[in-house]
């Protein structure tokens, strides 16, 4: 059962039994739309991107000069669509996660690329191929901290995967890390010259196709600013944006505290449940447990099969603590 067929059949479960105890919440913006943000004045003047960008810096404690690597995109999925499509031509073997939300395959594959893939359930297997000879680049797209999965990277497996071979590269998604400063294993991987960062306002600022970073390595830098000048998110993206990074700095950190909340209250409901939680990080709004779905849902749980992120895993289900945001 993938994403797309799983939500009218919870729509349809919850319509029949009421009794249910509804552990499927996927929607943030629905779930904390009481801490969305008044919306932007009109901007006063045209909103320049490398503005924004050394804005953006700024607020992440990073060096000036890392803004001019900086480029401006309409979030994380509007910055991978640009770089799958220019990687289309080369000759490029990207990896993928199996077992995400199904974005990521359908930006690639609409590129014309067609990607390799990983697990992260329960614990992510980073590939081991050799990089064929004839291949000029390798990405790999992951998150950070892992989602589902709730938890963080390895830092040694990610440094070691990219220690193989110059031609590898890491794309990083932090959009899943809350507050204005990349935790140590990010900019451990940044110093790696071989890591690119995406970022955006989606999750912190709870504003999805607004505005995100694509950050590129120094050595790589000068390829990618011909690529993304012509990609100017709209006006009213920018002015958004700046309003957000100026006025609710604060913003991700309240996010992250209702997070940690929502979470205690969900262990506190499933405490008697016979399924085995996994460790997860303190903001992760997911919680993977030991169980089948199925079996759960004979108990009056409803939660999120692991297929529906594309795991092959019928004994792990997905419990979200959305719904109690």
């Amino acid at each position: 059962m993938n994403f797309a067929e799983f939500q009218p059949l919870r729509s349809r479960l919850l319509a029949e039994r009421p009794s249910l105890r509804d552990f499927a919440e996927t929607n943030l913006y629905r779930a904390l739309a009481r801490l969305v943000p008044e919306p932007a004045p009109p901007a006063d003047g045209t909103v320049h991107r490398c503005h924004l960008a050394s804005q953006w810096t700024e607020l992440h404690g990073l060096p000036e000069e890392t803004s001019r690597r900086a480029f401006v995109s309409c979030g994380v999925r509007d910055g991978l669509d640009t770089l799958f499509r220019h990687l289309s031509g080369k000759r490029c073997l990207l990896w993928l996660p199996s077992d995400n939300y199904p974005v990521y395959h359908e930006l690639a594959k609409a590129n014309g690329h067609r990607p390799r893939t990983f697990p992260t359930l329960p614990v992510e297997r980073w590939p081991e191929e050799p990089l064929p000879a004839d291949v000029e680049h390798e990405w790999l797209l992951i998150t950070h901290p892992l989602k589902p999965r709730g938890r963080s990277l390895s830092a040694k497996n990610a440094e070691d995967w990219l220690a193989v071979d110059h031609r590898r590269r890491i794309l990083l998604d932090t959009v899943y890390q809350l507050g204005t400063r990349f935790d140590d294993l990010t900019l451990r991987l940044l110093e790696t010259e071989q890591t690119i960062v995406l970022h955006s306002l989606t999750k912190g600022w709870l504003h999805p196709r607004c505005f995100g970073v694509v950050l590129i390595p120094e050595q790589d830098a000068s390829d990618w600013i011909p690529v993304f000048r012509d990609k100017a998110p709209p006006q009213s993206h920018l002015a958004t944006a700046r309003h957000l990074m100026s006025r609710h700095a604060d913003l991700p950190e309240k996010v992250a505290e209702a997070l940690v909340s929502a979470q205690k209250r969900l262990f506190d409901a499933i405490h008697s449940l016979p399924c085995e939680p996994m460790p997860v990080d303190p903001t992760s709004y997911f919680v993977p447990v030991m169980g089948r779905w199925d079996a759960l849902l004979d108990q009056g749980v409803l939660g999120l099969p692991a297929s529906v992120f594309g795991s092959p895993c019928d004994d792990l289900t997905l419990l979200s603590s959305l719904g109690g945001c």
